[in-house]
């Protein structure tokens, strides 16, 4: 696993969590989801020199466009410039 360095943060975005939920239901080949300039993402690992206050396990919403996608050693990696953080997200309780 990749540790994140310069003020990154480790992610795994919402779009992957979902990827791996199936509906079973058949749509057009040329069909796609209108996406969100914004999504949510759940923090898996932060850089020493990040100034937002997240923690590890945490949900943020970023910027969908800045998601940076790192192949490496035959892993897909999701991180995010801190300054791509606009919120974190917390239950209602």
């Amino acid at each position: 696993m990749l540790k994140p360095r310069n003020r990154h943060i480790l992610i795994t975005p919402d779009f992957i969590q979902n990827q791996q939920k199936q509906t079973g239901i058949l749509l057009p080949e040329d069909y796609s989801e209108t996406k969100s300039k914004y999504c949510s993402a759940r923090v898996v690992d932060i850089s020493p020199d990040v100034k937002v206050s997240v923690r590890g396990n945490s949900d943020i919403l970023v910027d969908r466009a800045m998601i940076e996608t790192i192949e490496h050693n035959g892993e897909t990696n999701y991180m995010i410039l801190e300054n791509y953080v606009i919120a974190q997200i917390e239950d209602d309780i």
